[in-house]
Parts: C-alpha cells; structure tokens; sequence
C-alpha cells in the first residue's frame, strides 16, 4: 500500500497547536495551586460571606409597606377626629368645656406635625389620643344636655327665671333641634307670664276669691300646659270653688224646704250632687225632703182618693192608696179605705164587662154571673150614678138574652143549609126561626157547588133583612 506525502505547510501548523496545548497544561500544573489557597467552594463548616448592604438612600420593601399602613391608619383617625371636631363645634363645645377642647385641638396640631415630617407612627398615636378625647367630650355633652334639661325643668317648675334661663339656654347649645330643648325653650320663653298669673292667683286664693284664684291659675295652665304647679293650683282652685257652689246649692235647697217648695228644694239639692257627686249631705237632705213631702202630702192623696170614690172612679181610688201605702206601709187610713174600694172596683169592672160584650150572656155560664153582679150591685146602699145606669143597663141586656128573636133563612131548595149548634134546617126555599141573642154560623153545601159560609149576631133587636144560604158558584 502506497502512503500519501503531507504537505509541509499542513504539517506546520500542527507542530503549532501541538506546542501551545504543552504549555497551557504545565501551568495549569505547576504555577495555578500557587495563586489559590482556599478552596471555592465553602465546606458545612465555613463561615458565610457577609450580606450585601444596600446603599444608605434606597428603602426595604417591608418599611415602605409598614410605613404605608401608619400614613391609612392615621388618615382613617384623622377623619373620625374631624367628625367629632365638627360636631362638638356644632355643639358649642367651646361654651362648656373649653380647656378641654384645646387640648384636644392641640393634640391634632401636633399629630399633623408628625404627618408632614413623614412620622406617621407618631402621628397616629396623637390622632388616637385626640379622638378619644374627643369621644370623652361628646359623652360629656349628653351629660350636660340631660342635666341642663332638668335643670330647667326644675326651674321652670320653681319659677326661677333666671336659673330657668341659664339652663334652657345651655340646652339649646348643645342640641338646639333637640325636641324636648324646644319644648323647654317655649315653655321658658312664657314663664314670666306664667309666675305672674301663679302669684295673682296664690293672692287671690288666701283672700277666697276663689273664682279669680281660678281664673288666674286656667291662664298659666294655659300659657304652659305642663306646669305641675300650674295645674296643681288650678284644681285646688277648681276644688274651692265646687266646695262653694256645693253650699250655694244646699243654701237655696233648705231655704225652699222651709217654704213647702219641696220640688224646689229637691231640685237645688240635686244640683249639689252633681256637684259633689256621692255626698252623704246631699242624700241625707233629699230624704229629709221625702219624709217633709210625704207627712205634707199624705192629706192631700187621701183627699184625692175619696173625692175619686165620690166620682165612682173606684180603679183610681184603689190604685192610689197602694201607692201611699208602698211608700208608707203604716197609714192606717189608706189601708182602711183600701178594702171597699177594691169591692167596688171588681164590681164596676164586672158590670162594665158584661156591658161592653152583651153577646156573652149568650153563654149560661156568662149569664149566670150576669145575673149574680146584677144582684151585688143591687145589694149597694146609697148607689151613685154610675152604678145606677149599669144596674139599668145590665138588667136590661139580661131580659133581652132571655127573649127570642124570629129569623127568616131564605135558600134556593137547591142548598144544604145547617145553623151549626142549632139545627140542621135541609133544603128550603124559606125558613123561621126564633133565635136567642147571640153569635150564629150558617152553612150551605150543595153538590157540582163552592160551600158557602154565613155569620150573623143577635141581639135581640129584630133582624132588619133575612140571612140568605144558597151555593150559586160551580166547582170547576
């Protein structure tokens, strides 16, 4: 095999590369561990290399977050502080606690000192302290809202014009739109009024004018509805002033008693319970009107009832000695009257019976106690006109309940005819009866015809026109 010949500048260049491959190697032998003492890689055991320190001007992520929170925290307080500032101003604070507001306000200035320094940490510990000095302040402006309130209320009450001034106008500092501050502004503003008519009406009532006293006290109750005094004094006043009309009343009641005026006297003494309404006074006077009316008035009835038995009103005679007697058990004269006057009494109404329905004697029954009054009645000495014209009368009635009557029946032949609890009278053309006083039913039936129904009275005059029967209506 044949070899090829290297061209000899190819072999040069190797020769080159061949010698600085030699040299690099013998120094990385004999002269690099000369120069590195250490080695570069630390063992578990060597020290670590210090932190690098960032230049002085630049800010750790962590500070300027922390810082962040205190600049929202404090602008947070800042604005409750604000809120509260107002509103305590609103509240005149500088009016009640002035020293303490300042400090306060003061407590803020410092705080947005620290603001605009950038120390917002500190700031916030001076917003916190102002707000809850604030928030002590407002606390402190209800207590002194409420206080002022009964403190003028107290006033008020006491007529105290100038304490009632001075708290009502603290009142209206603190909470001018407050309702009851309102209310209590008003009732202030007429107070001078108010005292005015109070202390005319005390004088007037130490004098027992009662009526002015009332008067003047319904003014200041008027002006300021809801003084307690105003309203006390006003019903005392009203009280003596019932008291005196209650005598006026009573006055005139006796007064008209003395006179025999009992309608008079009974009426004043009912005026005076009406005024003093459950009074033993009144009660008592009235039945002493009672009893002076009763014995006064005793005579009179018992004169009434014998004039009415002299009339022969004999139901109105009984009808007034019970009632004297129901108020007065022990009159013996009305219950000695009482006795015949209830006998003539039943004997009128027995005799005005049989009078008024003489159709009744049509009964034996009823004509048997016909008979029987007629005959009480004829046993009365000394009859008056009354009971002579019954006697009359019913004596009358009674001969005619005896004595028949004829009556003529006309019919058609044709027609049925019965007279119910008489006879039964068949078919006819005419027909006579002689008939007692009394009530009759006739009836007709006829075969193919409506029946008919006929009711006449008797009374023992003669019948003017005959009863006519016949069925003249078909069926059908």
């Amino acid at each position: 095999m044949t070899l090829e010949t290297s061209k000899p500048g190819h072999s040069k260049t190797q020769r080159i590369i061949l010698i600085v491959l030699g040299v690099v190697v013998a120094a990385t032998v004999f002269l690099l561990p000369q120069f590195v003492s250490e080695p570069w890689v630390a063992t578990r055991d060597s020290t670590e290399l210090p932190a690098v320190q960032p230049p002085p001007s630049e800010v750790a992520p962590s500070t300027a977050a922390e810082l962040k929170r205190f600049r929202q925290e404090s602008q947070a307080v800042l604005a409750e502080v604000m809120a509260k500032r107002d509103r305590l101003q609103e509240q005149n604070v500088e009016r009640w606690a002035e020293p303490a507001f300042r400090i306060a306000l003061d407590r803020i200035e410092r705080g947005d000192e620290r603001y605009s320094y950038g120390e917002y940490e500190a700031s916030l510990e001076q917003y916190r302290e102002a707000r809850d000095e604030l928030a002590e302040l407002e606390s402190l402006a209800m207590q002194k809202l409420e206080q002022a309130k009964t403190d003028a209320a107290e006033a008020i009450e006491s007529l105290n014009l100038n304490a009632a001034g001075d708290a009502v106008a603290l009142a209206a500092a603190i909470a001018p739109e407050d309702p009851a501050v309102e209310a209590l502004v008003k009732r202030e503003e007429a107070l001078p009024e108010v005292a005015a008519h109070i202390e005319a009406g005390d004088t007037a009532l130490e004098r027992d004018r009662f009526s002015q006293a009332q008067a003047e006290y319904r003014q200041a109750a008027q002006l300021d509805p809801g003084h307690r005094r105003a309203a006390e004094s006003l019903a005392r006043a009203d009280r003596e002033v019932a008291k005196d009309v209650f005598r006026g009343h009573m006055s005139r009641g006796f007064a008209a008693m003395e006179r025999g005026d009992f309608e008079s006297a009974r009426a004043a003494f009912r005026e005076a319970g009406r005024v003093s309404p459950g009074d033993p006074a009144v009660a008592a006077a009235l039945a002493q009107v009672d009893n002076l009316e009763a014995g006064n008035t005793v005579a009179v009835e018992l004169s009434r009832a014998a004039a009415m038995e002299s009339g022969e009103e004999w139901a109105d005679a009984v009808s007034l000695y019970e009632s004297l007697l129901a108020r007065d058990p022990s009159l013996t004269d009305a219950r000695v009257r009482l006795v015949p006057a209830r006998v003539r009494a039943d004997l009128d109404r027995r005799l005005s019976a049989f009078i008024e329905e003489p159709l009744r004697l049509s009964g034996r029954a009823d004509f048997e106690a016909a008979q029987t009054a007629l005959a009480d009645a004829r046993g009365i000495p000394d009859p008056g006109p009354r009971l002579q014209g019954q006697i009359a009368q019913l004596d009358t009635l009674i001969q005619r309940a005896n004595s028949p009557v004829d009556v003529v029946f006309r019919s058609d032949n044709q027609t049925h005819v019965v007279l119910f609890r008489v006879a039964d009278l068949g078919q006819f053309e005419q027909k006579s009866l002689r008939l007692r006083p009394g009530r009759y039913v006739a009836a007709g039936t006829r075969s193919g015809y409506r029946d008919v129904r006929v009711e006449f009275t008797i009374t023992g005059e003669p019948l003017g026109e005959p009863i006519v029967v016949r069925c003249e209506e078909p069926v059908g």
